[in-house]
Parts: C-alpha cells; sequence; structure tokens
C-alpha cells in the first residue's frame, strides 16, 4: 500500500510538472511571438491592405473610409483603333442581384467589349452592359462581372432624402474619396463641401489629378453622394491654370435614375453605348 501511494504521489508530481512545463512554454511562445511581431518589418501587403486605416479617426470616419477604399475599381477603356487604355476610378455597386461601376462618363471610349474594371493587373473584369453614358451631366453605369476581393454599395443605400442632400453638400461639410491618380493606388483623400455651382454641380476642397475621375465621394455619414468629374480650371495673365485642390463632383441626384433602373431590368447581353445627352469628345 505505502508503495503504491509512493508512485501515485510521484505521478502526480510528474503530472503537474508536465502541466506547468507546458504552461511556461506556451507563455514563452506568446512573448516570443508577440516581439518578433512587435520588431519585425511588415509586408507590403499588409501595408497596402485596403483595411490598413489609421487608428486615429472617429469610428464615423473610418465606416466611410471603408466604404469607399473596398468599393473602388480602376476603370480601363478604348476602342479598336485606339493603342492604349483611358484610365480611371469607379465605385463597384449593386442592385437586384447583378453587379455594376459608377463612374465618370468622359473616359468611356469606346463599345462595351473594350471596357474594363480590375483590382490590380491580375484581376480584370469585363463589361456587361452599358446601362448609361451620359456625356452632358458626365457620369456613367456600367453592368460588370461579380469583382472578387470587393465590396459592392447597395443602390438602394445610396440615394438619401431631401434634407439628408441638403446637409450632405452643406459648405465645409467633411468627404472622402478613393481613386487611381495617375494610375497610381488605390489612393484615399479627404475634402471638404465648398460650394455648389448654378448646374448644381459640387465643388469639393480636396485633390485630384487625371485618373481620379469616376472616383466616388462618400460623406462623413458613409454615403456615396456623387462622382469626380474634373478639375477646376481658371484664366490668369499667364494663361490657363489647372486648380488641382478644387474639384467638381457630379452628385448622384442628377443621375437619371428611373431610366437606369429601367434599362437594369432588361436581360444582361452585352451591349453598345446607352447614350443620353450630348456627346462631347
Amino acid at each position: 500500500m505505502k508503495v503504491f501511494k509512493k508512485i501515485l504521489k510521484i505521478a502526480k508530481l510528474t503530472l503537474q510538472m508536465i502541466l506547468v512545463m507546458a504552461v511556461g512554454f506556451t507563455i514563452s511562445l506568446g512573448i516570443y511571438t508577440s516581439v518578433n511581431e512587435s520588431i519585425r518589418f511588415p509586408t507590403n501587403s499588409e501595408m497596402s491592405s485596403l483595411g490598413n486605416i489609421s487608428s486615429d479617426i472617429d469610428s464615423k470616419e473610418k465606416s466611410a473610409v471603408q466604404k469607399s477604399r473596398y468599393s473602388i475599381l480602376h476603370v480601363l477603356s478604348t476602342h479598336e483603333d485606339r493603342p492604349g487604355f483611358a484610365k480611371m476610378s469607379g465605385t463597384y455597386v449593386s442592385h437586384d442581384g447583378k453587379f455594376y461601376v459608377i463612374t465618370a462618363a468622359h473616359g468611356i471610349m469606346g463599345d462595351c467589349e473594350f471596357t474594363f474594371v480590375a483590382t490590380n493587373s491580375d484581376s480584370i473584369y469585363e463589361c456587361i452592359k452599358y446601362i448609361i453614358i451620359d456625356q452632358y451631366v458626365d457620369y456613367a453605369i456600367i453592368e460588370i462581372e461579380k469583382v472578387d476581393g470587393r465590396t459592392p454599395v447597395k443602390l438602394n443605400e445610396v440615394l438619401p432624402s431631401n434634407r439628408e442632400w441638403r446637409q450632405e453638400t452643406s459648405v465645409l461639410s467633411n468627404v472622402f474619396y478613393t481613386g487611381y491618380p495617375n494610375s497610381i493606388g488605390p489612393l484615399t483623400f479627404r475634402g471638404s463641401v465648398a460650394g455648389i455651382s448654378d448646374e448644381s454641380y459640387i465643388y469639393l476642397h480636396s485633390y485630384a489629378w487625371p485618373g481620379s475621375s469616376g472616383s466616388g465621394v462618400f460623406s462623413y455619414d458613409g454615403n456615396l453622394i456623387g462622382i469626380i468629374i474634373a478639375l477646376n480650371v481658371g484664366f490668369t495673365g499667364a494663361g490657363y491654370d489647372v486648380l488641382e485642390d478644387l474639384v467638381i463632383v457630379t452628385p448622384l441626384f442628377m443621375i437619371d435614375w428611373d431610366l437606369a433602373y429601367e434599362i437594369m431590368k432588361e436581360p444582361s447581353v452585352a451591349t453598345d453605348t446607352a447614350d443620353t445627352g450630348d456627346t462631347q469628345e
């Protein structure tokens, strides 16, 4: 009996030692991993991740920036006689189980078969059908394939009420947009509403360059409110000057939504330009 008790005691001590060693190893491994994680350099994919957003901004700003970044697409368009692509930005949206990009019209060069969207050089998606290409107001809605790695904005969530529009376009309201200026990006910028033109276009105090056209502008509340279409150009004694910090935006209420939704109901077969308004070269 004494021998049995002695063996049992030794077994208990051995088990306790094993448990202590296991806990110690786990703690040591956690400390090593934590220290190693804190001292190593971040990878490019970690730094360039769409979700790598500053923790210094408040939760509403972060939500708006996330919508902007996760819905951004690079828009590429050409035609059979053009050697290269016109490159813009666009916002990935969805409606009734189909997927679209909203962008500027002035960069759409040819028929649907010559227009694409991309998230990077290896992920390119085809145009299915032009919904509306309005060169006069300067917006385009294009049906596209479902895009991996992006989160579409639902169209039924991007049309605020009259009261909301007044608030969203009030002077000094904060806005955010993500785009591909000079085909670099996606890059995210902040700005504020500076005023409204006589034709109801929005003026932003922000920054934009060639390639920013078509970028979706999001309000502080996370609403998609417009599409970047141009920079202001002024005439001085030295000639024409481009004001790269005065950005012109087509507000979404200028889109012919009744026509757009009607065309969206039609079968998804590739078509040529569904044009409204006057065509501008």
